[in-house]
């Protein structure tokens, strides 16, 4: 469920900030510090593919596919045939997708609409590719390798085509060599002017807002754990990036995790913040992720955050919680100029399981993150008026999903629209002529909704295979 609320009243007067690191005045068991400086939020990565389809006139396909961290592709693909060699551009539009075959599942790139032609037909026919990877491991964790790449023939049937190359990039590597890109992309395309009509940014100035930034995320936990540690890495990595690239040089973090994971500890935190009073041009973000639940007669749609751990779990016993509404209206209070409090966890019965997914395709590297549109952040992050915003990763009676390569599906889902939205080519009209911009929260928790819903539609929730996962975010907008 969606809810969008505006209201008249007028922001709160400014007030002056005491100083911002009362954070290191609560006492140690607070405290659980990760290197966040070895982070990096990332974002697309291009691969290029050259393919021999043998049978066909010896044609050699040349593809540059453009991958975003949500799964969604688009693949241009060119080659020559005909006596008079003539050129063809095809383009299209690829999901991240399993086929299991014999108890064996292979992850490709499969394309969820018709191909498009951008110059003519060929009319001796177009073999559509789909694209294979396997995945792999190394210091860093997983990722995947192109494999294959497969060929749709006239009789609907797939055939293996030879993949004579492939190589990865990234946006640097594309901005770097425009003669290589305008063999795939018109001057005219949105992803040609992303590239290369982008002045490159100076350093930012710096701002005198402050982000606050409580990340709770119950990492020691056996079945979620380690899918928690990856949403804990990879939301402290985006916002800090972020905060950099906007000239915020006052965050404030705080980090609830491993041991010193408990109830105690997040309203310290609370009570800390409370009592340093955001200015009204700070922004708060308040994240959590970890075991969720609700118990017979709540009123609130959001789900109450479990403090429950091995150490104090006992059966029949709910334990320790904190509904994330309360949160959210206790941030809400003090008036910031942003409150983002969202909540990644399950919104059933306690007793109920978790449910394992499946992790993304991830080329080694994860990709990197391209031009910043200061405009975009700006737009989300220091609007013109304060803005209030509430999300649980699933509606009320339903499970939160995810993987521990990934993390939770609406984490995951969240943090790629975002990083669309700022540092990726997002789509042809999300940055508009003057240098506006038309990204908006509730266009990127809707993207983030949307995704998340379909991806947990592939796992079992239920006592036959009918029984899909139903994830919906529950979410609301409020303009103060």
């Amino acid at each position: 469920m969606i809810y969008c609320k505006k209201k008249s009243d007028q922001p709160a007067n400014r007030s002056s900030f005491a100083g911002w690191s009362f954070f290191t005045k609560l006492p140690i068991f607070l405290m659980s510090f990760l290197l966040i400086g070895k982070m990096q939020a990332q974002t697309s990565t291009y691969i290029v593919y050259e393919t021999g389809i043998t049978g066909a006139g010896n044609k050699i396909y040349k593809s540059l596919v453009t991958l975003q961290p949500d799964g969604n592709a688009v693949a241009r693909t060119q080659y020559n045939a005909g006596p008079t060699n003539k050129l063809f551009l095809y383009e299209q539009a690829l999901r991240d997708s399993s086929i299991e075959e014999n108890g064996i599942a292979t992850k490709y790139l499969l394309s969820n609409t018709d191909p498009l032609p951008l110059i003519e037909p060929d009319t001796s026919g177009f073999a559509m590719p789909r694209f294979m990877f396997k995945k792999r491991y190394d210091s860093s964790g997983y990722y995947y390798e192109p494999s294959g790449v497969e060929l749709k023939n006239k009789e609907g049937k797939w055939t293996a085509g030879v993949m004579t190359d492939n190589l990865q990039k990234d946006y640097k590597a594309l901005r770097d060599d425009e003669p290589f890109v305008s063999s795939f992309y018109f001057e005219s395309d949105g992803f040609y002017q992303y590239l290369f009509e982008q002045a490159t940014r100076a350093t930012p100035l710096a701002r005198n807002e402050k982000m606050f930034l409580i990340v709770v995320a119950n990492t020691k936990d056996e079945t979620v754990g380690k899918s928690v540690e990856t949403d804990l890495k990879n939301v402290s990595a985006l916002f800090n990036s972020l905060a950099t690239n906007l000239g915020i040089s006052k965050v404030i973090p705080l980090y609830i995790s491993g041991e010193g994971y408990s109830k105690a500890a997040v309203e310290g935190a609370l009570l800390a913040l409370e009592a340093q009073k955001p200015a009204p041009i700070d922004i708060v973000v308040f994240y959590f992720s970890g075991h969720g639940f609700r118990v017979p007669g709540d009123k609130s749609k959001y789900p109450r955050m479990s403090f429950r751990t091995a150490k104090n779990k006992a059966n029949k016993e709910i334990g320790d919680n904190i509904p994330l509404e309360d949160v959210y209206k206790r941030i809400n209070a003090l008036k910031p100029r942003v409150n983002l409090v969202l909540g990644d966890c399950c919104n059933a019965d306690i007793y109920e399981n978790p449910v394992l997914g499946t992790d993304m395709i991830k080329p080694k590297g994860g990709g990197a993150l391209g031009y910043f549109n200061m405009e975009s952040a700006k737009k989300l992050f220091l609007p013109a008026m304060p803005l209030s915003i509430i999300v649980g990763s699933v509606e009320k009676d339903h499970l939160s999903v995810g993987h521990p390569d990934i993390g939770g599906y609406y984490t995951h889902f969240f943090t790629a629209a975002l990083e669309k939205n700022i540092w990726g080519y997002y789509s042809n009209n999300l940055i508009s002529f003057g240098g506006q911009t038309n990204a908006t929260w509730l266009r990127i928790l809707l993207e983030a909704r949307k995704n998340t819903y379909w991806k947990a539609k592939e796992k079992q929730c239920g006592k036959t295979a009918n029984d899909r996962c139903i994830q919906q975010a529950e979410i609301s907008i409020d303009s103060r």
